[in-house]
């Protein structure tokens, strides 16, 4: 075995053999003025392998118990709709991998109940793997619910779970949903609990400030910039308020796509990555916040993912769009609603298919954050100063 010398080592004789060594063939020197020849690149080279092994073994051992939790989210067969979908994302550059659009449904769901969807956000992961998109399906947008009639997007949910919901996304956009994620957003934010404060770059005040449902009021919600919600319940009053935003559930909608953009940040740190501990109990925890996702997607689709999502370390690379909207209306027995501008969605839907995400931000710059705020979000650097088409004034 060599130690990593180009030169033969020299067998002192007084050392003792070691097992799986050749025995010495020079003769045996006298014992006087012996000196003990420490073989340290063998050393090195065992001690590593002790490490590796016990890496290994660890690495297993929370391998199994993640697949486990993985393992405990139901998966629904019938999560994806059937007939007539939109063909598969086919990129024009050749990659590695293939871009892919996840629903991301945050569901207000009751206890025997199956409820309106509070949010839909599909995230799409570029096919370099070097970007992330998250694209906000305002809940009161007035769209075509196939077999319904129009209706606000909230309620394809209510009509038929997931793959309905899909099935009105497809239709709106064109483009293709690879998988679905229904989640408890109220267990979701509890998220904030296990891995600690996280401190989100918040784009809209609320005013007046509005105190939660345990009568705490958090001024810091009525500025812009970095807020640091401290723990869940502070977290889910930031994303849940509507009424005190100037435009309503867009302004709800770009929370939330601040708030998840700030999560996965704190996800990627090497304080939670390199916590083994931690890191199981968030993935513990997430599977108890996700009460469903398509059979399709299953633990080790969910792995290959993780593994070719690595490169995803810094703010810059997760951007926050919304679908396009044009003006607001009241339709007799439905009420509010916000109407879809049709060219812009249709655009949207173009990108996500085709892998082409910075070429509709920069022709749509709007929708990045959803209309030109008035105060940028301090983390913008390019935001556009052209006008939205969003109207200034939204409540509830």
């Amino acid at each position: 075995m060599s130690d990593g010398n180009p030169q033969t080592p020299q067998t002192d004789p007084a050392d003792p053999p070691v097992i799986g060594d050749n025995p010495p063939q020079a003769p045996a020197a006298p014992r006087h003025g012996r000196r003990r020849g420490i073989r340290w690149g063998r050393v090195v080279v065992i001690a590593a392998a002790l490490i590796f092994a016990v890496v290994a073994s660890a690495v297993a051992y929370f391998g199994i118990r993640v697949t486990n939790a993985l393992n405990d989210i139901e998966q629904d067969p019938s999560a994806l709709p059937t007939g007539s979908r939109p063909p598969s994302a086919t990129p024009s550059v050749k990659t590695t991998y293939t871009a892919m659009n996840i629903l991301l449904i945050g569901s207000d769901t009751r206890k025997g109940e199956r409820g309106l969807s509070d949010t839909f956000i599909v995230v799409h992961i570029s096919a370099d793997r070097k970007s992330v998109y998250l694209v906000s399906f305002p809940r009161d947008m007035y769209v075509q619910i196939p077999g319904y009639g129009k209706e606000k997007i909230n309620a394809a949910y209510s009509y038929g779970g997931s793959s309905k919901s899909i099935e009105t996304i497809e239709n709106l956009t064109g483009a293709r949903i690879d998988h679905v994620v229904v989640t408890n957003f109220e267990n979701f934010v509890g998220l904030v609990n296990k891995v600690g404060p996280v401190t989100v770059d918040n784009p809209v005040a609320s005013d007046p400030i509005r105190a939660d449902s345990r009568g705490v009021k958090y001024a810091q919600f009525g500025k812009t910039g970095p807020v640091t919600l401290t723990d869940g319940n502070m977290a889910l009053a930031f994303v849940r308020e509507r009424e005190n935003l100037d435009r309503g559930d867009l302004d709800r909608t770009l929370r939330q796509r601040a708030f998840l953009k700030a999560l996965a940040l704190k996800l990627v740190t090497p304080e939670v990555l390199a916590n083994p501990v931690k890191l199981l109990d968030i993935i513990s925890m997430a599977s108890q916040f996700i009460t469903t996702r398509d059979s399709g997607l299953s633990s080790d689709v969910i792995y290959s993912l993780m593994a070719s999502m690595t490169g995803i370390t810094t703010g810059e690379q997760i951007h926050l769009v919304q679908c396009p909207v044009g003006n607001f209306a009241t339709i007799p027995g439905i009420g509010d609603v916000e109407l879809v501008d049709t060219a812009a969605t249709q655009a949207l839907g173009k990108a996500l298919q085709n892998d082409t995400m910075p070429a509709f931000v920069a022709a749509h710059p709007t929708t990045e954050y959803g209309y030109q705020p008035s105060a940028p979000p301090s983390s913008s650097k390019a935001l556009a100063t052209t006008p939205s088409a969003t109207p200034t004034k939204k409540k509830s």
